[in-house]
């Protein structure tokens, strides 16, 4: 297997068609289909369902897309780093992260970074939690920041945080006249939130039923950003993550905290016992200086934690009892 079966697949895959990859990839027609055929042979199972002139990913080959994707992302970054130590310009810095940090905190910690020498080459990927441990753990990342889970073997945990999720209101909602946010005003609301069960389907969902409120139609979504987006543009209320409400701010949007503590927590990422270079620690301690000035509720905790906040209760904030 090549680079260039990767390439081609991964063509074919975005393309949706044997004929436009080629187009794309400045081959014939038969040259692509028979790229395909060989590695669904090496590979051993079926990539494509051809459906008429159109063909659509298998089963399989949706998974294999992913770690396509993953493998020639490696492969170009190779190329990068060899170029760049060849030129005698140093190594490339490789950051991972998910996508709450990476837009809500990581773009200004490295506007911030003026008194430490910056590499020749940043890379930052936005990943889900689950890969950015593994471009941690294989070395293709110097440095992660994600939300749970943390506690990977060959993994260690620098820093921990935590703060609440809150409500994202339009500022014309007439929530966003209040300092907090009843759980109670969502009675009937349709609401945007995020796909992760973890977070609202079951700690919100808890309270919600403990309580005895019913919402009305619910909009889920795996990038906040995008709950943010939606909240602009019909008005729904969301109840995201504090990293992304806080660290975006959307004209017209207004965030506000809820009266029941759902905690998001998310931490920094190294290989184990892999010391981090300056510039490395530099970034790690501008996200957290962002953060402790940016996201409200912001705690730093015990990184030896991670492994146990999976689950933890949600807590009424006016009272303190669990539900």
């Amino acid at each position: 297997m090549e680079t260039r079966d990767l390439q081609t697949f991964l063509a074919v895959a975005a393309s949706g068609s044997i004929t436009k990859a080629a187009d794309l990839l400045g081959r014939s027609q038969p040259s692509v289909t028979r790229t395909i055929q060989d590695l669904e042979t090496e590979l051993g199972f079926q990539l494509l369902h051809r459906i008429g002139r159109r063909v659509q990913l298998s089963e399989e080959g949706v998974a294999f897309e992913e770690e396509a994707r993953r493998l020639l992302m490696s492969f170009t970054e190779l190329a990068a780093r060899a170029k760049t130590i060849a030129a005698g310009k140093g190594r490339i810095l490789q950051i991972v992260t998910t996508s709450a940090i990476g837009t809500g905190l990581i773009p200004t910690a490295m506007a911030e970074l003026t008194n430490v020498e910056l590499p020749h080459e940043t890379h930052l990927g936005q990943f889900l939690p689950s890969i950015v441990a593994q471009e941690v753990r294989s070395g293709r990342a110097e440095i992660g920041f994600s939300s749970l889970p943390l506690d990977t073997p060959g993994l260690d945990v620098l820093r921990l945080y935590s703060a609440p999720d809150v409500v994202a209101l339009r500022e014309d909602d007439p929530l966003a006249e209040l300092d907090v946010v009843p759980l109670s005003a969502f009675a009937g609301r349709r609401l945007a939130t995020m796909l992760n069960p973890l977070r609202f389907q079951l700690h919100i969902a808890r309270a919600l039923a403990a309580r005895g409120i019913e919402i009305g139609p619910v909009i889920r979504t795996n990038i906040s950003y995008g709950a943010l987006q939606i909240v602009r543009q019909t008005g729904v209320a969301a109840i995201i993550d504090p990293v992304t409400a806080y660290g975006l701010s959307l004209p017209g949007v207004i965030v506000r905290p809820i009266d029941v503590t759902v905690p998001f927590y998310w931490g920094v990422l190294a290989a184990e016992k892999r010391p981090l270079r300056p510039i490395a620690q530099a970034l790690m301690d501008a996200v957290e200086a962002v953060a402790e000035r940016s996201v409200a509720g912001f705690k730093k905790l015990d990184p030896a934690l991670a492994g146990h906040l999976v689950t933890g209760p949600v807590s009424d904030t006016n009272h303190g009892t669990e539900l």
